[in-house]
């Protein structure tokens, strides 16, 4: 199954982002991992990419398929990565992917001609 939607990139929609994973997962295991985890991708998105600005957006993909889970943030960014290093989980800043790299099974990213796909899978 996949199910997509389009949010503002307003800080105040992380937890409508996160509402929408919890509904589509609920029940499924590691549920809660994945609600973090689309919480910190969506957080970055906001932060670090054309999504935050006026009249920004990203759009948040969740595929499943028995016994597996993958969350996708989509924007217009440029695509520019910095994967996570061990110590950025003691930070108090910039902790994100690490925190997901720690939670999913696979995690990554992709440059596409629109901008660029971050996701992260369980299962």
């Amino acid at each position: 199954m996949e199910t997509s939607v389009t949010f503002p990139g307003l800080p105040a929609i992380v937890p409508a982002a996160r509402r929408f994973v919890r509904g589509i997962l609920a029940g499924a295991p590691r549920a809660d991992d994945m609600e973090l985890i689309t919480a910190e991708l969506v957080s970055n998105a906001i932060r670090h990419s054309p999504a935050g600005e006026d009249g920004g957006e990203f759009t948040l993909t969740v595929r499943t398929a028995g016994g597996w889970a993958r969350i996708e943030v989509s924007d217009t960014g440029t695509g520019e990565w910095h994967p996570p290093h061990d110590d950025e989980l003691d930070a108090e800043y910039g902790r994100g992917l690490a925190i997901i790299d720690a939670l999913a099974d696979k995690f990554g990213h992709d440059v596409t001609a629109s901008g660029q796909t971050v996701w992260a899978e369980v299962g």
